[in-house]
């Protein structure tokens, strides 16, 4: 159970049922308010928001909406509506389909709620973008990206990650490499970007790497990357494994699938397939002699393989190659 649901299991206990009687056709999201040090914290059914920090309710004394200042309060905390958590539970266990439609539902439904702390609406939008990003869906990214709810409210932490997929979004949809970079820069070099998360990071380096590697023809990728492209490939692949490296963690779609490219670039390098005909039948004599090139390719394809269960063509030409030159060694 995350923090923020214990704290309010806690002061909802601790307000009792204030608030039991509130008229059954009330609509809206419970929030729990402790409005000083002097009174109690208590559930209040609150209505939504009027811009920013400020939220309205219903008041039984007046008979009319009120609006309050968020900020001014002791404790203001919405409760996750069952909407939420079960769009959460779903991007948890990596039913990426149906938490992308659980999560796009409620920031509709709750769209009348943003600007409050925790808001429901912008916590679905957030997740929407970690959503089509392990989807690697960059075009819906970009569309989300485009609408999204006052991006100018998020959080330091949250506002990051959304400067960190716009950068995504823009190298993986054809933006030219001298815009992305521009963009990557101007991110890196603001006080957000130095505070980016290990994921946001390596998204960074995945843009990165992905316009750099745009100028490399699909024909030189299929067969043998050209002297001209060496730089680029080389750049490509560096920026690859750096991606791979920083957003490795429990969601591993971008990570693998930023290690596979990386892969793929290595085995398309001058001399590589080449080497990898005569190796069939791979001895440590062979591996030794081998191209630095080859070697990485098949040992990155190994692991891509047995550890992450990653396949396609280039990942399948190479992983049989390995030759693991400590076996049988003490």
């Amino acid at each position: 159970m995350k923090l923020r649901n214990i704290l309010a299991v806690g002061l909802a206990a601790l307000a009792g049922m204030s608030y039991a009687q509130e008229p059954a056709k009330q609509q809206g999201l419970v929030a729990v308010v402790q409005v000083s040090d002097k009174s109690k914290p208590a559930k209040l059914m609150v209505k939504g928001a009027s811009g920013k920090d400020t939220f309205v309710y219903y008041d039984r004394g007046s008979e009319a909406d009120v609006q309050r200042s968020a900020a001014k309060m002791k404790v203001f905390f919405l409760l996750t509506p069952e909407d939420m958590v079960a769009a959460e539970h779903a991007l948890n266990a990596g039913e990426l389909e149906d938490a992308r439609a659980k999560l796009g539902a409620v920031k509709a439904k709750y769209k009348g709620f943003l600007g409050l702390d925790r808001n429901p609406a912008e916590r679905a939008a957030v997740l929407e973008i970690d959503c089509a990003v392990r989807q690697l869906d960059f075009a819906g990214l970009k569309s989300l990206l485009g609408s999204f709810p006052h991006p100018d409210w998020l959080s330091a932490e949250d506002r990051g990650k959304y400067m960190a997929a716009n950068v995504l979004a823009k190298a993986c949809t054809g933006t030219p490499l001298a815009e992305v970079e521009a963009s990557a820069k101007e991110l890196l070099d603001s006080a957000v970007g130095k505070t980016l998360n290990g994921d946001c990071y390596g998204w960074v380096r995945y843009a990165l790497a992905y316009a750099t590697a745009a100028a490399i023809p699909a024909e030189e990728l299929a067969g043998t990357i050209s002297e001209g492209n060496l730089a680029a490939a080389n750049k490509a692949i560096d920026l690859y494994c750096q991606a791979g490296a920083s957003s490795h963690g429990r969601d591993m779609e971008l990570p693998v699938d930023a290690m596979s490219r990386a892969q793929a670039l290595l085995w398309a390098m001058p001399g590589v397939k080449e080497y990898a005909a005569k190796g069939k039948d791979m001895d440590s004599r062979k591996w030794n002699d081998a191209p630095y090139n080859f070697r990485d390719a098949v040992a990155l394809a190994y692991i891509l393989k047995n550890v992450f269960g990653a396949t396609g063509e280039t990942i399948e030409a190479a992983a049989p190659l390995y030759f693991n030159t400590q076996a049988g060694k003490e």
